[in-house]
C-alpha cells in the first residue's frame, strides 16, 4: 500500500542577496559538450535537518522565527561566497565555430528562501520518512530545474524552512552540482551557522526584521498558502558516499577516474574543478580504456557522507538529517572539488550511486 504523503504549502518566497555589493564579480566557466544530455541543469545536492524546539511552548511558529534570522545571516555569509547567489549564463566563445559556452557569474541575483507549512506533526512526518523516504523528504526541500534555454533567470541555490504542526521544523538546502563544491570544500556552512547563532543570541529581546508571523496565522491559511510545483529532480535520488584519496606523489585525476569507473555499474558523470574557477563536466563509460599512471594501490577510501555538522537552528534539538544527490538515474555522479597534484592535501569526492 502506497504511503500517502501530504503536500507542503508555501507561505512565502523571498530572495536573499549579499548585504554588500560584490565589487569583483568572479566568473566560473563551465566546460561541457552536451549540457542537456549530461543533465547538469537538473542535478542537485540536497541536505535537510529536522529540529524540535528545546524549550516548551512551540506552537508551530518557531520556524518562522528561524527563517527571519536566516535571511539576515545568509545575506552576510554570501558576501564571502557570492558565487552561491549568482546565475548561470551562456557566453559566446572567441571563435564562431566554438559556439556558446556556459559560465556562472557572481552577479548578486540572490538565492531563494522558501517558507512552508507541512500538515502533520514532526513525529508523524518522521514515520512517513521511514515508509517512503524519497517522497516525504522531497516536501522539505524546494528546487526548480534551471531553464535550459534561459538559465540566467534561474537560482542555483534554494533554502526551505518548513514548519510542522504542534512544533518542530526542518531546514532544507538544494543547490546545483555546479556550485556544490563551494559548500563541500569551503567552510561556508560553518561560517553561516556562526553568523546565525551570533545574530540570534545577541538580540534575544528583539525579533528579526523579516519575522512576519502575523501574516501566517491559521485563520489566513486559505488566503496565502499555495502549492508551488517542484521539479522531480529531488525525487530521483542517489545516496552519496565520500571518497577520500590518500596522498600519493604519483596520484592523478586519471587514477581517480579509473578507480571510480571500476566501481560504477553505469556511466560516470564527472564534475571536476579545473585550475582557477572553472568546472568541467565529463562523461566516462565503463568501457573506456583505463589510463591510470599510478601504481599506488588503494588510493580511495570510501565512507558514508552525512549532513555537515553545523547548526542553523539556535539550541534546538536535532531530530534527524539526510543528504542526497538529485537526478542520478542515468548513472553515477562524482563531484571532485579538490585540485590534483598537491601532495600536501587529501582530495575529497562526493559520489552518488544511482537508485536500483
Amino acid at each position: 500500500m502506497e504511503t500517502k504523503i501530504p503536500k507542503s504549502m508555501i507561505a512565502g518566497v523571498q530572495s536573499v542577496m549579499p548585504v554588500e555589493v560584490t565589487q569583483h564579480r568572479k566568473v566560473r566557466s563551465i566546460t561541457v559538450e552536451d549540457p542537456v544530455g549530461v543533465g547538469i541543469f537538473r542535478r542537485t545536492l540536497n541536505m535537510v535537518t529536522y529540529y524540535k524546539q528545546a524549550e516548551a511552548g512551540d506552537s508551530g511558529e518557531r520556524g518562522w522565527l528561524v527563517a527571519g534570522w536566516i535571511k539576515e545571516s545568509l545575506g552576510r555569509a554570501l558576501t564571502e561566497q557570492p558565487m552561491i547567489s549568482g546565475r548561470l549564463r551562456r557566453r559566446r566563445t572567441s571563435t564562431e565555430e566554438d559556439g556558446l559556452e556556459l559560465e556562472v557569474v557572481a552577479n548578486d541575483s540572490g538565492v531563494r528562501l522558501v517558507e512552508a507549512r507541512f500538515p502533520a506533526s514532526l513525529p508523524e512526518f518522521i514515520e512517513m520518512v521511514k515508509r517512503d523516504k524519497s517522497r516525504a523528504e522531497a516536501e522539505t526541500v524546494f528546487w526548480r530545474d534551471i531553464d535550459e534555454d534561459n538559465p540566467q533567470f534561474s537560482p542555483l541555490f534554494y533554502l526551505q524552512v518548513t514548519n510542522f504542526e504542534k512544533g518542530g521544523y526542518a531546514i532544507g538546502i538544494s543547490c546545483s552540482l555546479l556550485i556544490a563544491d563551494i559548500l563541500l570544500e569551503t567552510d561556508f556552512l560553518t561560517k553561516w551557522a556562526q553568523i546565525q547563532s551570533s545574530l540570534a543570541h545577541s538580540k534575544t529581546t528583539l525579533k528579526p526584521i523579516f519575522h512576519l508571523p502575523s501574516r501566517k496565522k491559521d485563520k489566513d491559511l486559505g488566503h496565502f498558502l499555495v502549492d508551488f510545483s517542484r521539479s522531480p529532480s529531488v525525487l530521483d535520488r542517489g545516496e552519496p558516499l565520500v571518497f577520500r584519496a590518500k596522498t600519493c606523489s604519483e596520484m592523478s585525476l586519471a587514477t581517480v577516474k579509473d578507480t571510480v569507473r571500476e566501481r560504477a555499474s553505469s556511466d560516470v558523470f564527472l564534475f571536476v574543478k579545473e585550475q582557477g574557477d572553472g568546472m568541467k563536466v565529463e562523461i566516462h563509460s565503463r568501457s573506456d580504456e583505463a589510463i591510470s599512471d599510478c601504481d599506488c594501490g588503494g588510493v580511495l577510501e570510501e565512507t558514508v557522507v552525512g549532513v555537515v555538522n553545523v547548526s542553523l537552528a539556535f539550541q534546538d534539538k536535532l531530530e534527524g538529517s539526510s543528504c542526497w544527490v538529485g537526478s542520478v538515474s542515468k548513472g553515477l555522479v562524482l563531484v571532485v572539488p579538490s585540485t590534483f597534484g598537491d601532495t600536501k592535501s587529501v582530495a575529497k569526492f562526493v559520489v552518488a550511486l544511482p537508485k536500483k
